[in-house]
């Protein structure tokens, strides 16, 4: 008797099975993306360079960035959390009319491993953190609300951003905050 016969007549059916149509073609999910991202960034970027109260202040801003805090359900890894505040620092860097106006420093933290990496002397890789201490920080943060009922999925998204002042009398004053907002929805479906 040839076994080869009926497992011929089941392959078919075992492909038909691993079909793509088989997955939810229209399954998304509602999680921030990279569209959000530059959106976000974009927004965040015009509303600093035109803010007045940031005009005010006397130049150069010397400023830290530090990567985004979420409390939001999505997993944003640590590359991802500074990603969403260096390409707000990339797009006014790139701005020749503000290139007086900012100065980007590192944090301590980042400093030193970038010495410990490179095997270099304390200001052989740039000025010392001590020598120029950052009077503002660059921070957001993002929360979310999610409902979801069974048959569809919602998260709202708030993300704030904000300078804020670190030294000095004032510090610990916001000169500058900015929001972005979205919300999505998707209807909960196989494989989702």
């Amino acid at each position: 008797m040839n076994r080869a016969g009926p497992l011929l007549f089941l392959l078919p059916l075992a492909l038909a099975g691993c079909n793509s149509n088989a997955i939810n073609p229209d399954s998304h999910n509602t999680f921030l993306d990279s569209d959000d991202l530059i959106r976000m960034t974009d927004k965040m970027a015009a509303s600093f360079a035109s803010n007045p109260q940031i005009a005010a202040q006397p130049a150069p801003l010397v400023i830290v960035i530090k990567p985004i805090v979420s409390s939001t359900n999505q997993i944003i890894t640590p590359p991802q959390k500074l990603l969403y505040v260096a390409r707000l620092q990339g797009l006014l860097a790139s701005k020749p009319a503000l290139h007086d106006r900012f100065t980007f420093v590192l944090t301590r933290e980042d400093y030193a491993a970038l010495i410990a990496t490179e095997g270099k002397a304390p200001g052989e890789l740039g000025p010392d953190p001590s020598r120029i201490p950052p009077d503002y920080v660059l921070t957001a943060t993002f929360d979310s609300l999610t409902n979801d009922n069974g048959s569809q999925r919602s998260d709202y998204y708030y993300c704030e951003y904000a300078l804020t002042r670190i030294t000095g009398p004032k510090s610990g004053e916001k000169i500058w905050t900015d929001k972005y907002e979205t919300k999505k929805t998707v209807r909960n479906g196989f494989l989702d």
